[in-house]
């Protein structure tokens, strides 16, 4: 797996926000931190494969007796990917987040069989009837 870099990251997080126009310069502290947790998450993935990549390993405790356990380091991958969707989803970055701010933008909620040929006939329409 490619290394990458956190300020790599950075630059492909705030370029993801200017192509998507919800760039603002007070996400840039949203950006680090999303930057860090991709980097987090890259790094726990590759020490959970290095590990063997089991979900369930043993351990023993002090008595010496051994018992199965959920891998930690899935139950951290897990963390540091709900947090990444949650940051995300803040920032206008997830495709609902998205949905939503193109709905604000223009005002309506466009119903999911709207087809644009129908609906783009039918504001004509509306503007051929009140003569604009």
């Amino acid at each position: 797996m490619r290394a990458t870099t956190e300020k790599g990251m950075r630059i492909k997080i705030r370029n993801a926000c200017v192509g998507l126009g919800v760039y603002r310069e007070e996400l840039e502290w949203q950006i680090q931190m999303l930057a860090e947790l991709f980097i987090r998450r890259e790094q726990t993935k590759d020490e959970f494969r290095r590990s063997g990549g089991h979900a369930i390993i043993k351990q023993t405790n002090k008595g010496g007796n051994s018992y199965a356990v959920k891998n930690p380091l899935l139950a951290e991958i897990d963390f540091v990917e709900k947090r990444i969707i949650e940051l995300a989803r803040e920032m206008g970055l997830t495709t609902g987040a998205v949905k939503k701010i193109n709905e604000a933008a223009i005002g309506k909620k466009p119903q999911a069989d709207d087809d644009p040929l129908a609906v783009a006939l039918g504001e004509l329409k509306l503007l051929k009837n009140t003569g604009s």
